[in-house]
């Protein structure tokens, strides 16, 4: 079956998190840190992250296929979204057709569920590229192509 739609999630699957605090790397922080890092940082709070190889290199694929791909992520905050718009604009020119972002990852499903109507996809000709497992168990249970980022790492079939 063609994927002809596919969502990736950002953090830790299309980018590896890297943000600097103190002078010091971090992959991460308590959600009250986070937000106000990103009130900080604003739009350039995503600048030190890179995109993940493998999974660009997989959004390649399924672009140059027919795919229309989208980032779907969570974000606390609207610097948070305007640094996830930034890093994909930069890093992924032209791929991906929009970021959309929710509040939490439960909410991914009914911003899949509206766009697969729009568009008139089957949810079998859905993908979804995520590294929670608990929203890729979900995803599989939908009826859509469920990928953990740690699939794309693996020989693919």
């Amino acid at each position: 079956m063609m994927i002809r739609l596919a969502f990736f999630d950002m953090d830790g699957t299309l980018c590896a998190p890297r943000f600097y605090v103190n002078g010091t790397m971090v992959v991460g922080m308590s959600d009250e840190a986070w937000i106000s890092f990103c009130r900080a940082n604003g739009e350039n709070t995503y600048r030190f992250c890179k995109p993940v190889p493998a999974v660009a290199e997989y959004a390649e694929e399924l672009h140059a296929k027919g795919a229309s791909l989208y980032v779907l992520s969570t974000v606390q905050t609207g610097e948070e979204a305007a640094a996830k718009q930034k890093f994909t604009k930069q890093n992924f020119p032209g791929l991906f057709a929009d970021v959309l972002t929710v509040q939490n990852d439960a909410d991914k499903f009914a911003v899949m569920r509206q766009l697969m109507e729009e568009k008139g996809v089957r949810p079998e000709e859905c993908e979804l590229v995520e590294d929670t497992y608990a929203t890729v168990l979900a995803a599989a249970v939908a009826g859509m192509r469920a990928t953990h980022v740690s699939h794309l790492y693996c020989k693919r079939d």
